[in-house]
This record gives structure tokens, sequence and C-alpha cells, in this order.
């Protein structure tokens, strides 16, 4: 199986050497985008836990709150209720959106910076 393998490697290679092209996986670019790709996903990843996170979170008070206007018994003890919920609420999203920012932020810096190397690094390839 192995023989197989590097037989049709070597055949690849042959290929691409009688057109003057590099097997695409040697190319550092090829490199540089599969690294950048990964940590792309890895923050989305992230991103989406952490967002899924908040939403859970919000539902658990959104039906908190159900439950305790339910039980009033006044219209100011609603309106006092209702009035920390919202405050609650605002608050959490501003954070949350916050955050969101942050890391769009952080995310950008780190293509920037990889790609930065890459093409630091491509340079230093070719010469």
């Amino acid at each position: 199986m192995a023989q197989v393998k590097n037989a049709q490697r070597h055949a690849m290679n042959s290929i691409a050497g009688m057109v003057g092209m590099q097997p695409i996986m040697q190319n550092p670019m090829m490199a540089i985008l599969a690294e950048m790709n990964g940590s792309f996903l890895e923050s989305v990843a992230t991103a989406q836990k952490d967002w899924v996170d908040f939403v859970h979170r919000r539902i658990k008070e959104d039906v908190a709150v159900s439950r305790q206007l339910m039980r009033c018994q006044s219209l100011a003890e609603m309106h006092q209720i209702y009035s920390h919920y919202l405050r609650t609420a605002f608050e959490q999203y501003q954070k949350e959106s916050e955050k969101v920012v942050q890391r769009g932020e952080s995310m950008a810096q780190h293509l920037a910076e990889t790609t930065e190397a890459a093409v630091k690094e491509g340079a230093r390839a070719r010469h």
C-alpha cells in the first residue's frame, strides 16, 4: 500500500515537474492558507459556542422573569421587575456585542500577522 502511494506521489511530482509546477502541498502559500483556515475555523467555533452560551443564559433569565411577573401582586412590583430585567438585558447584550467586536478585531489582527509572516516567508523561499 505504501509503495502504491509512493509511486503515485512520484508520478504526480514527475508530471508537475514536466509542466513546471510545484506540487501543491510543497507550495509555502498553500501551507500558509491551510494554517490561516484552521485558525479561522477555530475562532469561529469558539465564537459560536460563546454566543450559544450567552443565548442560553438569556433564555433562562427570560423564563425566570416571566415567572416573577406572573406572581406579581401590584403594578408597581411588575414595573420594578420588568425595569430591572430590561436594564440587565441591555447591559448583557452590550457586553456581548463588545466581545463580538473584540473577537473580530483579534481575528483580523491574527489574520494580518499570519499573512505578513507568510509574505516574508514566501519572499525568503524565492530568493
